[in-house]
This record gives structure tokens, C-alpha cells and sequence, in this order.
């Protein structure tokens, strides 16, 4: 289950949509069943990477969802799928994930509390959420 947020600016009407949660075909699963599926959902460098997990032999499960990161330097959003790899309570691997603009680790943002944030386009800080659409999906 997940929700898709818009958001426009104020100054050129640029607009954007986020999605945060699990659906579609990201979602939690034993790490072998995704392996087996005939798509490569995740980023190529994550995808290779599940794949050397998954030959220690170990049954690792994958914890999968929709995030929105936010750029502590520049204050742009990043919607991004977040990959955790668990063995049993254990972390054995969580995605990272940097600006395209100026290398910066992405900071997890709580969406819900957040104002504006940086146009992408305009780079101003007219960047808000337009509270008159919410898609939610399962």
C-alpha cells in the first residue's frame, strides 16, 4: 500500500509527483523470490549486488518501498526505492543514495511535515504540496 504526493511551483508551475510505500512490484519478499522474477526492478548496481547475497546461501529477505529523500545541501526531493537485505534482525545491506545535482547523501524526508522544498526547475523555493491531490494504491 502507498501514496503518490504532487507537487507544483509556485513560480513556473513546474510539477512532480512522489510515491512512498510498497505496490506495484516493489515490495518485501525472500530475496531468492525476487531473483527469480523475469524483471530487474532495482538499479542494476543493487540488482548485481542481491545477486552476490544471494549466493552465500543464506535465506536473506528484502524489505522494498518507495521513498522520498530530500537533499540536506541543495533542498531538492528525491523519490527513490529503498532496498534493505535482512538476515533474520539483521541489516545486512540498506541502499544509499546521492544527489544527481551536487553529490550530497540524501537525507530520508518525513513528507507529511514538509512545507516547500527546492523547484527542480526554477531552483527556488516555491516547491510545495499540493494538498488537492492524494492517489493511494495497494
Amino acid at each position: 500500500m502507498g501514496q503518490a504526493y504532487s507537487y507544483q511551483c509556485d513560480h513556473c508551475g513546474y510539477e512532480e509527483n512522489f510515491n512512498q510505500g510498497h505496490g506495484f512490484l516493489v515490495h518485501s519478499q525472500p530475496l531468492r523470490d525476487y531473483l527469480k522474477q523475469p524483471l530487474q526492478i532495482f538499479h542494476y548496481k543493487t540488482h548485481r549486488l542481491l545477486q552476490k547475497l544471494a549466493q552465500e546461501n543464506r535465506p536473506l529477505f528484502l524489505k522494498a518501498g518507495f521513498q522520498i529523500y530530500k537533499c540536506p545541501h541543495c533542498k531538492t526531493l528525491h523519490d527513490k526505492i529503498e532496498v534493505t537485505v535482512y538476515d533474520d534482525d539483521e541489516v545486512v545491506h540498506k541502499t544509499e543514495f546521492r544527489c544527481n545535482q551536487c553529490k550530497s547523501r540524501l537525507k530520508l524526508t518525513n513528507i507529511h511535515r514538509l512545507k516547500k522544498a527546492i523547484c527542480p526547475k526554477c531552483h527556488r523555493r516555491t516547491f510545495h504540496r499540493n494538498h488537492t491531490y492524494l492517489a493511494l494504491w495497494d
